[in-house]
């Protein structure tokens, strides 16, 4: 996840969103007069505005029904909270509950230094499987999402270009995607001052390059998630179809390769028509570079199956093996999850819910029109997998797809580099 999805400021989103506590009397939990012994629990977080904003506003819900429990909140700048995660989670010094991203989760539940959640199962039943996946180890669940980590499905594009290159419609399928960014693309002389349709973040090379394997059938792990396999006819056609896209239909370049000009900032500075992007850019776009005229457009599949996708868990809670409080510390993350709490902390943030009752509720759809493109795919959603150094596989396979598109390597030979690097460090992390 990139930083600056760490610390996008949230859209203004209308809702009315009404809490409401839960039931039970576990420390005195439902009985505003108290009734139970006084309890402390530190939470860590990251310094992500909107995040800070929504678990503040839980924290006073959940003390309007649990006056005994007194939540701690302890806000970290994102580079000085990962290592300070590290460095404490096996000490005494560790908090009760930890804001973690689902991608480093189950190396601290293989080193026992997470509690596992006391009702797992109903827990992985209210979210969906793509955004639990990271809180799983070995068939338990070590903590709860909050959010669904999507960068599939859907892409910036602006309305005013699309009709002025005489395109009516949303692209229906992956044919009618590619003749759209053709029409959309612009030039002066050889030079593209236009990106038709972009997909060269680092994000999106290796989210889309998945994904494409998947929706022709095929997978790219092996059957025990131990290895990958891109030496498939489905990779070589996925990768082969990224690459396409700028050396036979021309409608972007990498020209902004290794620069800090991302794709969703040549988006919103005019530079593309089409850009695919993870919806939390939509608030990057409006708040940052002041950009109203664009909206967010459904993806086609790339073959008649349904648009499947790989995806990363997102943002959520996890309890420390070391609290004293380990019971209190999860009552109050389950009382997150529940579904009226859960709605208002995804309105507040402007985040795609996990929570599955959430994410289906006609209502949201409503209150966040801006990611209803991707509100209607999530139910396609896989988890990534067990990537043990996610920069290294995310880097591995951008490095393939670099050296291939200059023409430094061939696709067998970029693809099969990548599988086999990939796979050392896979094998050097069991």
């Amino acid at each position: 996840m990139k930083k600056s999805m760490m610390n996008m400021v949230a859209l203004t989103v209308a809702a009315s969103v009404m809490l409401a506590g839960c039931s039970g009397n576990n420390n005195g939990r439902g009985n505003p007069d108290g009734g139970g012994e006084e309890i402390k629990l530190v939470w860590w977080v990251h310094e992500n505005p909107s995040f800070v904003e929504a678990n503040k506003k839980l924290i006073e819900d959940y003390k309007q029904v649990n006056p005994n429990v007194t939540v701690d909140l302890q806000i970290f700048p994102y580079d000085a909270f990962i290592q300070k995660i590290r460095v404490s989670m096996n000490t005494n010094t560790a908090p009760d509950i930890v804001q973690m991203f689902g991608t480093w989760v189950r190396e601290y539940a293989k080193n026992g230094l997470l509690e596992p959640a006391p009702n797992g199962d109903s827990l992985q039943a209210e979210v969906f499987p793509a955004a639990i996946g990271g809180f799983l180890y070995e068939d338990k669940v070590y903590g709860v999402p909050h959010e669904f980590n999507i960068e599939n499905g859907a892409a910036l594009r602006y309305p005013k270009l699309f009709e002025e290159a005489g395109i009516q419609t949303d692209p229906q399928t992956w044919e009618e995607l590619i003749d759209a960014a053709k029409k959309l693309t612009q030039r002066d002389g050889n030079k593209i001052t236009v990106r038709g349709l972009d997909i060269t973040s680092n994000d999106s090379v290796v989210f889309y390059f998945l994904s494409l394997i998947q929706q022709q059938g095929a997978d790219f792990w092996n059957e025990d998630q131990t290895a990958v396999n891109f030496s498939t006819p489905e990779a070589h056609q996925a990768m082969q179809e990224l690459v396409d896209l700028v050396k036979v239909h021309q409608v972007t370049d990498l020209s902004k390769l290794g620069t800090t000009d991302e794709p969703y900032m040549i988006f919103f500075k005019g530079e593309a028509a089409m850009t695919t992007a993870g919806p939390w850019t939509i608030a990057e776009g409006k708040n940052t570079f002041n950009v109203e005229d664009f909206d967010y457009m459904p993806m086609p599949s790339y073959t008649d199956n349904p648009p499947v996708f790989s995806a990363e868990s997102g943002w959520g809670e996890v309890v420390s093996s070391k609290s004293a409080n380990k019971e209190a510390a999860w009552e109050f993350v389950q009382f997150m999850m529940e579904d009226e709490n859960a709605y208002a902390w995804n309105i507040r943030t402007s985040s795609v819910p996990a929570n599955k009752h959430v994410a289906e509720d006609p209502q949201y759809a409503q209150d966040a029109p801006e990611v209803k493109a991707s509100l209607d795919v999530l139910e396609h959603g896989r988890w990534i997998g067990p990537l043990a150094d996610r920069d290294y596989f995310f880097k591995t396979i951008n490095d393939a797809y670099a050296q291939i598109a200059f023409d430094r390597i061939s696709v067998e030979d970029g693809l099969k580099k990548a599988e086999d690097d990939i796979n050392k460090m896979l094998k050097s992390k069991q």
